[in-house]
């Protein structure tokens, strides 16, 4: 059975994505979401040891429900330009405003960045990519690669090299070629990346990403003026609150649930049903999907088991402490009660926090049996480019691997 909001083929599968607040268009969803199964394949079904497939995942798409500008932002003052509607622009123009690394700044971006962090300067290659653009054999070749960088970064961390290997990097050209290159790649003796002809697309992708990454930030100031980031983050601020709004003026009772509630729902309930004896269900919300699973596990439907709930980029927390969900009692903190009570449906809950992440919230302090798992981006588009980064991926599954073990 296919859940009534789902994107993709659904057969039995452990693991749903609930995505956050304005995914309204259906095209630009199913592209954002095409090189996330791709990413979920590669790191998180393996360690649950599901085969992995693209269509292990469902992904129920509560979008067309949220709040859709009606007079497309005219309430925003002052609206006469555009920075343009793609996350990659986005990102460009929060580039340029974020602290230069630690080494300064050059026209090299990514080397510049792999001076401070390795793991960062990987990160920021997949967040800037144009996945929209991308054939499935690219984005299959993309998220291949992913797995032995993510790995190397982590291996890397743990080196103490005599030399800095970008003593022999002179560029960011240069660099992307270690990344994807067939020769030896600096680190410890003997490891290599492997790649070569097999992944020589992904190299051209890469290349081509920082080139205009280069491009973009000539001459760009490194800070913005109160104006300008308001320009910047004004749109996807009226999305979140639009979807909030709409959500909670129309989310509806167990016994008459609204839409967005239903979406969401029935595919979780499609999961468990179809879930294979002795395969975990496991639940991956960002954002506001986050507050929407937990809303459904507390209060629409508490009989609902979900073996390891991952919340990223999310506001259960606030929401609790504002006092938005039905199913938290509503006289905490009490001296005999300091928390939330843990729920017996609920096994295992991660939430990933990123301190630069303007909506992340902590769970630990108001939820008891919930963990918060630091995420130190330090980019100031963090909310945006969690599901993009091969690091975030691979400390996800070790994550998910040591709760469902």
């Amino acid at each position: 059975m296919e859940g009534q909001g789902s994107i993709g083929v659904v057969v039995p599968m452990p693991v749903v994505f609930v995505h956050g607040v304005g995914n309204h268009d259906e095209e630009k969803a199913r592209n954002a979401l095409r090189f996330r199964l791709k990413m979920f394949s590669k790191f998180l079904l393996p360690v649950i040891n599901t085969v992995p497939r693209e269509d292990a995942v469902l992904l129920p798409w509560w979008g067309k429900e949220g709040a859709l500008p009606r007079w497309g932002h005219a309430c925003r003052p002052g609206l006469t330009e555009s920075l343009g509607g793609v996350d990659d622009a986005h990102l460009v123009q929060l580039l340029a405003a974020a602290e230069p690394p630690q080494s300064g700044r050059t026209n090299d971006v990514i080397l510049d960045t792999a001076r401070d962090s390795l793991a960062d300067a990987v990160d920021l290659l997949y967040s800037a990519l144009d996945v929209d653009s991308c054939s499935d054999d690219e984005l299959e070749e993309l998220a291949t690669l992913a797995v032995p960088l993510a790995a190397y970064c982590e291996r890397y961390r743990q080196f103490d090299p005599a030399q800095r290997f970008w003593d022999d990097v002179g560029d960011d050209s240069s660099l992307v070629e270690a990344f994807v290159g067939a020769g030896r790649e600096p680190g410890p003796s003997g490891e290599t990346l492997g790649g070569g002809g097999a992944l020589s697309r992904a190299g051209k992708w890469f290349e081509g990403t920082a080139r205009q990454l280069q491009i973009a930030l000539v001459g760009t100031p490194t800070r913005l003026s109160a104006g300008g980031l308001r320009r910047l983050t004004d749109d996807r601020m009226q999305e979140f609150l639009g979807d909030v709004f709409k959500y909670l003026a129309m989310r509806g009772t167990p016994e008459n649930p609204g839409r967005i509630v239903e979406i969401v729902l029935d595919d979780l309930r499609t999961a468990v049903d179809g879930a294979p004896d002795g395969e975990p269900l496991v639940v991956v919300a960002h954002s506001m999907g986050g507050d929407i699973v937990y809303d459904i596990a507390s209060h629409f439907d508490p009989k609902l088991v979900i073996d390891v709930l991952v919340t990223v980029g999310s506001q259960v927390g606030l929401f609790a402490e504002c006092s938005a969900f039905h199913g938290v009692p509503t006289d905490l903190p009490a001296p005999d009660r300091r928390k939330v009570p843990a729920r017996a449906n609920i096994r295992t809950w991660i939430n990933v926090v990123d301190r630069s992440d303007i909506l992340c919230y902590s769970v630990k302090p108001v939820f008891e049996g919930a963990e918060d798992y630091m995420y130190e981006s330090g980019a100031l588009w963090a909310h945006a480019a969690y599901f993009k980064q091969p690091n975030f991926y691979s400390r996800l599954a070790k994550r998910v691997q040591a709760a469902v073990t």
